[in-house]
């Protein structure tokens, strides 16, 4: 794969596409596994409702959306590599949980499919924009905290959108 603006669009594409699996899943997971979740320090998903967690999904997916866009309008892809290393290693925390929690846990089976996919676009988008070691190293640890920091904000935030969402339907 040697054209750039196609691969930059993976990054909404695959993310959209693995989080089509989380959002069918986590309610219906977090019913399924109630007792067993409640027993874990912290619960991954929380206690998302569907209609919160894809208000999640979606401020993520504009976020994916716009550094592609940008990247692709610039032509400069070291801050998309950051995104999509970050988006790449999150998939090992599902196989991890997995692996903990011993039962399926929603993403997973996307995250093992699209894993060793994900590792050769980042092997190929370094070869092909000639990124540096210190720039590859650098844009990895950018991505990574930024998505980290951004996903805790918005596991704070899903309570309050269902509460919202929760107090509109009774209006």
């Amino acid at each position: 794969m040697e054209n750039m603006q196609f691969m930059a669009w993976m990054l909404p594409i695959l993310f959209i596409l693995h989080d089509f699996e989380e959002m069918v899943m986590v309610e219906a997971w977090g019913k399924r596994y109630r007792s067993e979740l409640k027993q874990l320090k912290k619960a991954p998903f929380g206690h998302a409702k569907t209609a919160s967690f894809v208000c999640a999904v979606l401020e993520e997916f504009i976020l994916a959306v716009g550094v592609t866009v940008l990247s692709i309008y610039f032509n400069q892809y070291i801050v998309w590599f950051g995104f999509f290393f970050a988006f790449t290693v999150h998939f090992l925390v599902h196989i991890v949980l997995w692996f903990t929690f011993k039962h399926y846990v929603p993403g997973i089976l996307t995250s093992i499919f699209m894993l060793p996919f994900c590792c050769y676009l980042l092997t190929a988008a370094a070869e092909i924009e000639k990124f540096s070691f210190p720039a590859m190293i650098l844009s990895a640890l950018s991505g990574t905290l930024i998505v980290f920091f951004n996903l805790k904000f918005l596991h704070k935030k899903m309570g309050k959108i269902q509460e919202r969402l929760e107090a509109y339907g009774r209006t």
